[in-house]
């Protein structure tokens, strides 16, 4: 009998230990999972539409494509991904001989083989799917023009799925199950991006076949995460176990090493066993879910900006109570005003502008619209763009004096004249820029009237060439200049450049860039077009946009980009 007790003790112990092991568990996997936010519902898993920052993201946990930024270098640097090494490049530029890894498997799908490995053909789909016209493919942009016979393939094919299916493109070539080649009809100094974006991730061709060529509902790829559930309200994603053999950076540049992110170096990703977001439309809901750790990082909702710039804030005080960290990474984004260059008074007029340009304070513009959080621009371009020149000088300044000179020698009287600016939306940032430049353009005795447009009537106006007097931003689709200087180039307007902007000298250097294959030559094509341009003022520049990210203190390896959206894979939790 005394043997039963201890007999019985001792079951009740081990299945004691054993829930508790359990629990335990469970709680450990629990804290792996990443949990973070996104505005808006994501309306289609499609790589060849989605083209907004919060379906990018949601995505990129599971697609990946032949090359990628490298994590913990800037300026941004191309590596492999999906491709074996990087291409070999021959006939000047217009041939790309592409290997791909082998063994390299896709998530789980009823409609393919649990051994199903990436082939070339599955990228020959993908692009043959952003020339395919009845998708309508945001990604068209990348290779209309430059594949050899990707044009003719959209208008031969037009919207027969059977011609879509039977149809080749001249300039897509398979060499065999691992190796294809890309032909161009002009050298693209830009396709390795292009190769790097969501538009160009692998498709099985018995994923199309299945589901008809419609993948707005399905989301398979070979990324460290698969999607397991999602509706309109969330996304879960769990660790992929057969994710192919990728590690984490042994180097990285200055930032890396001061915030000690090369801790992980050469262990296997991902660390996480799962991604999940969650759509959070109310910035105060996203706040409070971030306060409650129901999330772990948090783009600082603009409002409490002005909060964290106050040294000893009561916001810092709870932050630092909370043991959450505030990271501040720039953005990819610039920010000017713009003038309408087809406007007899604005346009017709050198000085004019010119006189504009220079009554505008642009540290008390960063001061009462970003609470002093961006950068003052110095350049056109971007600090994150090869060739940005940090000691770049504009050709205008705040300098009251010399706005009046200009606008004496503009010979426009400025009581006799208003101005018209147009917001690019309705909400308070753009009513503060609207009565700021208000208050501006007031010095020189010049009134600004404000039309208050929603972001859809602003662009549509825009393009349409029908503002005259704007604040605009531009958020860099890929780090190269070229990306931002096409909204200066007479054969975007209408559209993209809205300025109307036209110079023929620019758009002579601008075309030359965009074959230009050495680095060095393309910089003094982009200084050469930034001279003209600035000399000319269609745009005023101000600042470069900057975020502050808050992360619970458990999160490591975070670095911020708008470039690399798969940045899950390299994250840890403590």
């Amino acid at each position: 009998m005394k043997y039963i007790k201890y007999l019985v003790l001792l079951v009740f112990i081990l299945v004691v230990i054993f829930f508790l092991l359990k629990l335990y568990s469970g709680h450990r996997s629990s804290d792996n999972i990443l949990r973070l936010s996104v505005d808006n519902s994501i309306k289609t898993f499609d790589p060849a539409v989605v083209f907004n920052d919060d379906g990018l993201t949601v995505l990129s946990q599971s697609l990946e494509t032949l090359y990628q930024y490298h994590y913990l270098k800037r300026p941004y640097e191309v590596i492999p991904s999906l491709a074996e090494s990087m291409p070999e490049i021959t006939d000047e530029g217009r041939r790309y001989l592409i290997k791909i890894k082998r063994g390299v498997l896709y998530h789980p799908h009823k409609f393919l083989k649990d051994t199903r490995e990436v082939i070339a053909d599955d990228f020959i789909w993908a692009i043959k799917r952003l020339a395919f016209r009845p998708l309508k493919s945001t990604g068209n942009w990348l290779f209309e023009g430059k594949i050899k016979g990707f044009n003719n393939f959209t208008n031969e094919v037009g919207d027969s799925l059977e011609k879509f299916y039977t149809k080749e493109i001249e300039g897509l070539r398979k060499i065999d199950d691992y190796t294809f080649e890309i032909l161009l009809e002009k050298p693209e100094p830009n396709l390795l991006y292009f190769l790097s974006m969501n538009f160009t991730s692998p498709t099985p061709i018995e994923l199309l076949k299945g589901l008809e060529n419609d993948l707005s509902e399905t989301l398979v790829g070979t990324g460290a995460f698969y999607l397991e559930f999602s509706n309109d309200q969330e996304y879960r994603f769990k660790k992929f176990e057969k994710f192919h053999d990728e590690y984490y950076p042994t180097v990285g540049d200055r930032y890396a090493n001061t915030e000690q992110l090369l801790g992980s170096s050469r262990e296997k990703l991902p660390f996480l066993s799962g991604v999940e977001f969650k759509v959070i439309e109310n910035e105060n809901e996203r706040w409070e879910s971030f306060k409650n750790k129901e999330i772990d990082l948090l783009n600082l909702p603009k409002k409490f900006l002005s909060f964290l710039s106050q040294d000893e804030s009561t916001l810092s005080q709870e932050l630092e109570e909370m043991g959450v960290e505030v990271k501040h990474f720039s953005r990819q984004t610039s920010r000017w005003l713009g003038f309408n260059m087809n406007d007899p008074l604005v346009g017709q007029n050198d000085n004019f502008r010119k006189a504009l340009a220079h009554i505008v304070d642009v540290d008390e513009y960063i001061k009462i619209v970003t609470n002093n959080t961006s950068l003052k621009a110095n350049s056109i371009y971007n600090p994150s763009i090869p060739g940005y020149r940090p000691a770049t000088k504009l050709d205008y300044e705040y300098n009251k004096e010399k706005a009046l000179r200009y606008l004496h020698a503009s010979k426009v009287n400025p009581s006799a004249v208003s101005l018209t600016y147009s917001t690019r939306g309705k909400e308070d940032v753009h009513f503060k820029e609207a009565n700021f430049f208000k208050s501006q353009f007031a010095k020189l005795g010049i009134e600004l009237k404000i039309e208050t447009l929603n972001f859809s009537q602003f662009l549509k106006r825009g393009r349409a060439g029908e503002l005259q007097v704007w604040t605009d931003n531009w958020i860099y689709d890929y780090p190269d200049g070229e990306n931002i200087l096409q909204l200066l180039v007479s054969k975007n307007h209408p559209g993209i450049n809205k300025s109307g902007y036209s110079d023929n000298e620019v758009d002579k250097l601008f075309l030359r860039m965009s074959t230009e294959l050495d680095k060095k030559e393309r910089f003094e094509l982009m200084y050469d077009i930034e001279k003209i341009v600035s000399r000319d003022t269609p745009w005023v520049m101000l600042l470069y946009e900057s975020t502050y990210i808050l992360k619970q203190k458990n999160v490591k390896n975070f670095r911020k980009s708008f470039f690399i959206r798969n940045y899950t894979k390299y994250i840890r939790k403590d």
